[in-house]
């Protein structure tokens, strides 16, 4: 019995000696892929003076990550009209994953802040390039412009029931007479097309911003911004402008 025993142990000891030996051996490869693979992005800082009277601080952070994952947050602070100190806060931070190298379309999930309790949303949905898509790129590309579409499936928020179909975001950029501005003005924006549901009935409430850019030095633009805020009770379009500074790596 005793010889049986260890029999047996030996052979667990060495399955679990070559386990652990296939496991070290894969995560080198695992780090060395890391270590070989190269962050990409940005981080972007902007300051505005909206005819609205209020001011904007915003910064955004995209990161390009292995294995077709993508980050991208967006942080806005504003103030307002009585006070000059930055008391709304909006965040959103977007996980994405590259479903395949050829295939056009990201899985996205998106966690936003907001000021006020309960007032956070999870948001699973998928992200289309449209001009990274076989049939249409080339036309893209001839005009110099990216442009995609995200719609958000499902929203969870604490203390609420599970929502569907509450948003889709379209975003898009377009680098203006690159050859005669040597690709320093730009137009680019987003428009967050958020469903409303009354009665059985659709609606839309929209913000949306437009900016048109222009570097000036290495890092720093100049930007003229067209806003639309749906939510805003008065004065729901604004124009805004001021300065951005761009780190890329």
């Amino acid at each position: 019995m005793q010889l049986s025993y260890l029999k047996k142990s030996s052979r667990v000891f060495v399955l679990l000696f070559f386990s652990l030996v296939f496991l070290v051996k894969i995560y080198a490869q695992e780090k060395q892929e890391f270590k070989n693979s190269k962050v990409s992005g940005y981080i972007d800082f902007n300051g505005y003076y909206d005819t609205r009277e209020f001011s904007v601080f915003t910064y955004n952070i995209l990161a390009n990550l292995p294995k077709r994952f993508q980050y991208f947050s967006l942080t806005n602070y504003e103030s307002s009209n009585s006070s000059s100190g930055l008391s709304k806060n909006y965040a959103e931070h977007n996980l994405r994953w590259g479903i395949g190298e050829a295939i056009p379309l990201d899985l996205t999930l998106q966690y936003v802040l907001r000021n006020g309790e309960n007032n956070n949303d999870v948001r699973l949905g998928f992200r289309w390039k449209v001009n990274q898509t076989k049939g249409i790129q080339k036309m893209f590309n001839k005009l110099n412009m990216s442009y995609s579409l995200n719609p958000m499936l499902l929203q969870f928020r604490l203390h609420n029931k599970t929502t569907y179909m509450t948003q889709i975001e379209h975003v898009y950029s377009i680098l203006l007479l690159p050859k005669i501005c040597n690709k320093r003005l730009y137009l680019g924006g987003f428009a967050d097309q958020n469903f409303i549901y009354n009665n059985g009935g659709v609606s839309f409430k929209w913000v949306s911003e437009h900016q048109l850019g222009y570097r000036i030095l290495n890092r720093l633009y100049v930007v003229l911004e067209y806003r639309i805020n749906d939510y805003y009770q008065n004065d729901t379009y604004g124009l805004g402008y001021g300065l951005e500074y761009k780190i890329s790596f």
